[in-house]
C-alpha cells in the first residue's frame, strides 16, 4: 500500500463522486422507466430534472479525478494541467471511461425528458457500466470475464442505489396508493436484479482475492470485509422495507411513508458509505490475485 496523501484523498473523493453521481443518474433513469406510470407528474418532473443534474456532476467529476490524478503523479498543483501527464493518466483507462459515461449520459439524456423513456435504457447502462473500462478486473488475465461480471454487478447496484432518491421523492409527498405501487414494483424487480448483483459480485470477488483466506489475510481483504458488512446492512433495510413497510403501505397505513423515508435515507447513508469504502481500496491498494 502506497504512502496515503492529500492527492490521494482528494481523488478517492471525487471517485466516490463520480461512482455516486454516474450509478444515481442511471438507476433514477431505470426508475422513471419501470415506475414512471406511477409516479404523479410533478415527482416525475423532480426526478427527471435530478437524473440532468446528477449526469452533469459525473461528468465534472470524471474530468476533475482526471486532474487530480495527473498532480498526485507531480505531487504539485501545475500536474492538474501538465499535459503530458494528464495524457498518461487518460491513455491508462481514465479517459475511456469518461468518454464512454459521458456518451452514455448524453444518449440517456433526451430520452428521459420524452414519452419513450425506454429509449434512456441503454444509454444509462453504458453509463452504469462504464467503470468495467479501467480499474482491477481489467488487470485480469484473460480480462472477458472479470470485466463482463463487474458490468453486471455495476448495473445492479446502479438499479438499487440509484433507485432510492426517486423512491424517497414519491414517498416524501406521493399520494399512499402511489407509494405504495412504486415500492411494490421497484420490490418485485429488485429481488431478481440484487440476485444478481450478488452472485456476479461474488464470483468476481473470489477471482481477485484469489482464496478465501485473502479476506482477512490482506489489507484488501479486510477493506472488502468491511464493504461486505455495510451490504450487509443494507440488505437487511431493503428486506425490511418489502417484507414490512411495503405490505403495510398497501393496506393505506399513512405511518408507513414515514418509516419507509426514515429506511431510505439509512439506505441511502449506507450506499454511499459503501461507495466511499470501494473508491478507498480500489484507489489505495491492488488484490492478492495480482500480487
Amino acid at each position: 500500500m502506497m504512502p496515503f496523501g492529500l492527492w490521494d484523498a482528494a481523488g478517492i473523493a471525487l471517485k466516490t463522486l463520480t461512482y455516486a453521481a454516474t450509478l444515481g443518474a442511471a438507476g433514477a433513469a431505470f426508475f422513471i422507466c419501470y415506475c414512471g406510470t406511477l409516479v404523479a407528474r410533478a415527482d416525475s418532473l423532480r426526478i427527471r430534472r435530478m437524473v440532468l443534474s446528477l449526469a452533469v456532476l459525473s461528468v465534472l467529476a470524471g474530468a476533475a479525478q482526471i486532474m487530480v490524478s495527473a498532480a498526485s503523479m507531480s505531487g504539485k498543483t501545475a500536474g492538474m494541467w501538465d499535459g503530458s501527464l494528464l495524457g498518461m493518466v487518460w491513455q491508462a483507462g481514465a479517459g475511456r471511461a469518461n468518454v464512454v459515461r459521458a456518451m452514455g449520459l448524453l444518449l440517456a439524456m433526451p430520452a428521459v425528458f420524452s414519452e419513450r423513456r425506454w429509449l434512456a435504457v441503454p444509454g444509462a447502462a453504458l453509463a452504469a457500466t462504464s467503470f468495467a473500462w479501467t480499474g482491477h478486473a481489467r488487470s485480469l488475465d484473460p480480462d472477458v470475464i472479470p470485466v463482463l461480471l463487474l458490468g453486471i454487478h455495476l448495473l445492479g447496484v446502479a438499479f438499487w442505489l440509484g433507485a432510492l432518491t426517486p423512491l424517497l421523492i414519491v414517498a416524501r409527498g406521493g399520494e399512499p396508493s402511489r407509494i405504495a405501487g412504486a415500492a411494490a414494483r421497484f420490490g418485485a424487480i429488485a429481488v431478481f436484479v440484487v440476485c444478481g448483483l450478488l452472485a456476479a459480485g461474488a464470483t468476481l470477488l473470489w477471482m481477485l482475492l484469489g482464496g478465501i483466506a485473502a479476506l482477512w489475510e490482506s489489507a484488501y481483504g479486510r477493506c472488502v470485509l468491511v464493504k461486505l458488512i455495510l451490504a450487509a446492512c443494507l440488505l437487511g433495510l431493503a428486506a425490511f422495507n418489502k417484507l414490512r413497510l411495503t405490505p403495510r403501505l398497501q393496506r393505506g397505513d399513512a405511518r408507513a411513508s414515514v418509516s419507509l423515508c426514515t429506511s431510505i435515507r439509512l439506505e441511502l447513508l449506507l450506499g454511499l458509505s459503501i461507495l466511499a469504502v470501494t473508491a478507498t481500496f480500489t484507489s489505495l491498494m491492488g488484490p492478492p490475485s495480482l500480487d
